[in-house]
């Protein structure tokens, strides 16, 4: 594999048309704690976790199929020491002497997933806040209320006196 795709910041996989790991370049061998070319020979789907895996005979197949091309697959991976590994995932069709393989990349998410799990924790925090703002400008408008007829009895009351 050409040194430029095999150190590539995500990784690549050709895949033969039974899904067969034809090639893996080591950024994807080392996202799965595999050695390089460790992955040769090994059906794609035994390397998701079981959702994925079910998800991928799903949708995979019919998609390249119908398009020649999968973009921006949600996809988990299983690495060799079983840790789950989210990917987004894309592939196209490619015909070469009459065979088809798959060239797909794969971009590990675990940064994303961080990252939205802090979006979500802010996004909770400041629902907390805005509920607790409403709760305290309800009391602020009934504690005015109270204080607008409280005046109104003083100013009746001291109409009564005069």
């Amino acid at each position: 594999m050409e040194e430029r795709l095999d150190l590539a910041p995500c990784g690549y996989l050709e895949l033969t048309e039974e899904l067969l790991v034809l090639e893996a370049n080591a950024t994807f061998c080392r996202l799965l704690d595999f050695k390089v070319n460790g992955l040769r020979g090994t059906r794609f789907d035994f390397l998701l976790t079981r959702s994925s895996r079910v998800f991928f005979q799903i949708y995979f197949m019919p998609l390249i199929r119908l398009n020649g091309l999968v973009e921006e697959m949600y996809l988990s991976l299983k690495s060799n020491q079983g840790a789950e590994v989210p990917v987004l995932f894309n592939a196209t069709k490619r015909v070469s002497e009459g065979k088809t393989y798959y060239d797909c990349v794969l971009i590990p998410l675990r940064r994303r997933m961080e990252y939205e799990r802090h979006i979500q924790t802010a996004e909770s925090e400041a629902r907390k806040a805005t509920d607790e703002l409403n709760r305290l400008e309800r009391s602020i408008a009934a504690k005015r209320k109270e204080l607008a007829d409280l005046e109104k009895m003083a100013d009746t009351r001291k109409k009564q006196r005069e």
